[in-house]
């Protein structure tokens, strides 16, 4: 059977509360992600107020120019929750009771001790034309319909409920309405680098992966670009596989020097997973980044395994009385230079008798505390002992971003001068 290249996907969010930003949206994240892992294509991403409407005009759109349109929300027991009414309405459907659906619901509250609502018997009424999707994880079934060549999929908006409808059984119907094509997605990681001068150096190849129907996106966000290559087909996968893994070798060859990971993951957990891998450790003394660094590398469970300990040094008397910098290399060179920022590494690693550490000093913002040095002027710093390495950051005025920004930077002069030689 011929795959089907491009399968259009709407994804149709139903609740006032995500409108008035007091739910986040994290069902859409998860359909988007999933989707594009399936070969689905995303064409658009919609929240509608509970107003059938609304409801059965969105409805109406995706129906007509989508092949598949994913609904999540609105399938409560509560008057407000008017989803599979209207979606009846729109088929021109009747409710019937669903007996298997009755039974699961008694189950579930027997199971807790609990009477049957009327409101919760309701729960098993669904469309005479739809496919009942078992919701184990809960009460309020999920929903198939087709017509015309095009399904609608009607879920609960509890996100472990939709997710074990669609794992449980929309994703395999789909792939059967549809026969969806193989997908392969390769993530390289970069940093240090923006996103127009990556897409310079990588123009004519671009154009060297398209004739080979492959396909690049690039993924910004503070101080990292993310590029993804996709590649849809019905193809032999290993040799599709070995294909991205030529084109992967060819971006290290242009742009080798902002990689630090050919999977998706960050600079953190690089950092973390070298250390453990060979038993190194590490330690941080920070100024202008207030601890976050050290915040950062903590959050992950299991970080003192590497992760010594460190000084958060935000008044210069810190950096002398503790981290012994010179009085004198700070009256020369200012208390931010490059040569603080080595010998706060140099030392913190004394200190903490580590492989490793990382230093930053700096003015953050949104001002800075020399006429003469900018805001955002961040100098970092790492040293193992034997060489220290450090640079200067030229950063904006936004405080939040400055300090990550140098925490990715610091991270990575970190990776890139100990974790490849």
């Amino acid at each position: 059977m011929e795959y089907n290249k491009n399968v259009w996907v709407d994804i149709l969010s139903i609740g006032d509360e995500l409108l008035i930003g007091q739910t986040v949206n994290t069902n859409a994240t998860w359909l988007g992600a999933q989707c594009n892992q399936h070969g689905l294509r995303v064409r658009r991403v919609i929240s509608i107020p509970d107003q059938q409407d609304a409801i059965l005009r969105e409805i109406e759109t995706s129906m007509t120019e989508a092949q598949v349109t994913l609904v999540t929300g609105g399938l409560g027991p509560t008057k407000d929750d008017i989803t599979k009414k209207t979606i009846a309405h729109y088929f021109q459907d009747v409710l019937v009771r669903d007996i298997e659906t009755q039974e699961r619901v008694n189950r579930f509250f027997a199971q807790r001790n609990l009477p049957v609502l009327a409101s919760n018997d309701g729960q098993s009424m669904v469309p005479s034309k739809c496919q009942v999707l078992p919701n184990l994880q809960g009460t309020a079934p999920g929903m198939w319909f087709e017509k015309n060549g095009h399904v609608l999929v009607s879920m609960p908006g509890v996100p472990y409920e939709m997710k074990g409808i669609m794992e449980s059984f929309v994703w395999d119907k789909i792939q059967n309405a549809f026969s969806l094509p193989n997908i392969i997605h390769r993530t390289i990681m970069t940093i240090g680098v923006g996103e127009s001068f990556l897409a310079e150096k990588l123009a004519p190849f671009e154009e060297e992966i398209a004739q080979a129907e492959i396909a690049l996106a690039y993924l910004p966000s503070p101080g990292c670009v993310k590029l993804r290559l996709s590649s849809y087909g019905n193809w032999d996968n290993e040799g599709a596989q070995q294909k991205m893994d030529i084109f992967v070798g060819k971006m290290h060859q242009l742009i080798g020097e902002y990689i630090f990971s050919n999977t998706e993951t960050s600079i953190y957990q690089v950092i973390a997973q070298f250390c453990r891998q060979s038993n190194k450790t590490l330690s941080i003394a920070e100024s202008c980044t207030g601890g976050a660094l050290q915040s950062i590398l903590t959050q992950e469970a299991q970080a003192s395994d590497y992760f010594k300990g460190g000084i958060t040094s935000y008044w210069t008397e810190v950096k002398t009385s503790i981290l012994n910098v010179h009085e004198s290399t700070i009256e020369k060179n200012n208390v931010v230079s490059e040569a603080v920022a080595k010998e706060m590494a140099e030392n913190c690693r004394k200190l903490f008798h580590t492989d490793f550490a990382i230093a930053t000093t700096g003015y953050a913002g949104p001002t800075s505390n020399d006429p003469n040095i900018p805001v955002g002027t961040i100098c970092i710093a790492v040293s193992n002992g034997e060489t220290t390495f450090s640079s200067t950051l030229r950063l904006g005025t936004n405080r939040v971003r400055n300090i990550q920004n140098a925490c990715l930077q610091a991270a990575n002069l970190l990776r890139a001068n100990y974790f490849n030689n």
